[in-house]
């Protein structure tokens, strides 16, 4: 593959060894014009119709969403790697990326806006955003999928449904599909063929194993796409437990923390949970927490649908997020080389500094909420 957005579809089925090094992506130069004063340059994607009249300075300014442009690189493929390699944390560069999502609530993108309209905290100092990466570009998926006779009919109707996830994917998107059980096995290396994917998927019919390496199956794949440049994701389909792997719970978040892979798991407990006599035990709630922790903390989202009709529209929704999000990079204004964990904070403000007022066409005042990893590891020198 060469330079661009990349997105692991990853199906979770088996667990295994796996190293974790943090790659950074380096996002292209692709500013638009600062907001001026008095401007509020917002709408949700929904809501966005033509401009209306010219307003006058002072007043709120509505901008619709105009297209954005995919960029016509490929992303680089992902090299080779050995499963039973050791796991490092490890930074190639002092250029920080961060890929923010802003969405409104109704979970959908709001994609108008511009560099200016971003401020970024290191560790509490403001940090000077030097790139800005557009919206809308190809992305690399890896999907992960569970295989596991434990709950095996319920993932399969989570991963028929997954099926759909391919139709949100463009013609220049790379998809890989890894399973997993007592370790992770690569079904189908990335690849633009849709078909070569719904055969990877197809082969998975009668798992042979109950155990369940949830840990070590998503440190194989996050090492795995460490050096990958660009848009890139982890579609998890799992139960969300974890029996057999190597690493411990407390290994893995500092795994996702280290990452910048955002995790996106796909849970059927909630399915289990109803289905069997006091389904809300503790353990169906270390699961929940564990899961979205994981994904929270590598800048992703967890999902948990009650209904299996629920699971088409959070596919959709996955993909549109990841092909909306902002990418933002920075050099620490303090590049002490302490391999300590830094706190980032990601807000949306005017021109003059204050929060960011996002309205509808209507001008009624629209809540959002942005969806971001929260720090990042120094490296260690």
């Amino acid at each position: 593959m060469a330079g661009g957005a990349v997105v692991l579809l990853t199906v979770a089925l088996a667990i295994s060894l796996g190293g974790v090094a943090r790659g950074v992506a380096h996002p292209q130069n692709s500013e638009g014009p600062n907001p001026q004063p008095g401007e509020t340059v917002v709408i949700p994607k929904h809501e966005q119709q033509e401009p209306g009249p010219s307003q006058q300075p002072g007043e709120t300014v509505i901008v619709p969403k105009q297209p954005a442009s995919a960029p016509a690189e490929q992303p680089s493929k992902p090299e080779k790697i050995n499963p039973n390699q050791i796991y490092t944390l490890s930074t190639s560069t002092n250029l920080v990326s961060v890929d923010v999502l802003v969405e409104d609530s109704e979970g959908d993108p709001i994609t108008s806006l511009q560099k200016g309209n971003f401020r970024l905290d290191d560790d509490g100092t403001q940090q000077t955003i030097t790139n800005f990466g557009p919206i809308q570009a190809p992305m690399t998926v890896c999907m992960l999928v569970e295989f596991s006779n434990e709950w095996w009919p319920l993932l399969y109707q989570a991963l028929e449904e997954g099926y759909t996830f391919l139709n949100f994917m463009r013609p220049a998107d790379w998809i890989a599909v890894i399973s997993f059980d007592l370790q992770p096995h690569i079904l189908t290396d990335f690849t633009h063929d849709r078909g070569q994917v719904q055969g990877a998927l197809n082969e998975l019919r009668f798992p042979g194993f109950s155990e369940t390496d949830l840990y070590d199956a998503l440190a194989f794949t996050i090492d795995r796409m460490k050096n990958i440049k660009g848009r890139k994701a982890i579609l998890a389909i799992v139960s969300g437990h974890d029996t057999f792997s190597k690493l411990t719970y407390d290994q893995m978040l500092k795994i996702s923390k280290a990452s910048t892979t955002p995790i996106y798991p796909v849970s059927i407990l909630e399915w289990l949970a109803v289905r069997m006599p006091n389904g809300y035990n503790i353990g169906y709630w270390q699961a929940r927490n564990g899961l979205n922790y994981i994904a929270k903390y590598s800048g992703g989202q967890a999902y948990f649908p009650r209904f299996e009709g629920e699971l088409p529209g959070i596919y959709r929704q996955i993909a549109e997020q990841l092909r909306s999000q902002y990418s933002l990079g920075f050099v620490p204004s303090d590049p002490e080389k302490d391999g300590k964990y830094h706190k980032l904070k990601v807000e949306l403000v005017d021109a003059q500094g204050n929060p960011l007022r996002v309205v509808n066409q209507k001008g009624k005042v629209v809540k959002y909420r942005l969806v971001y990893r929260e720090g990042y590891y120094a490296p260690k020198g």
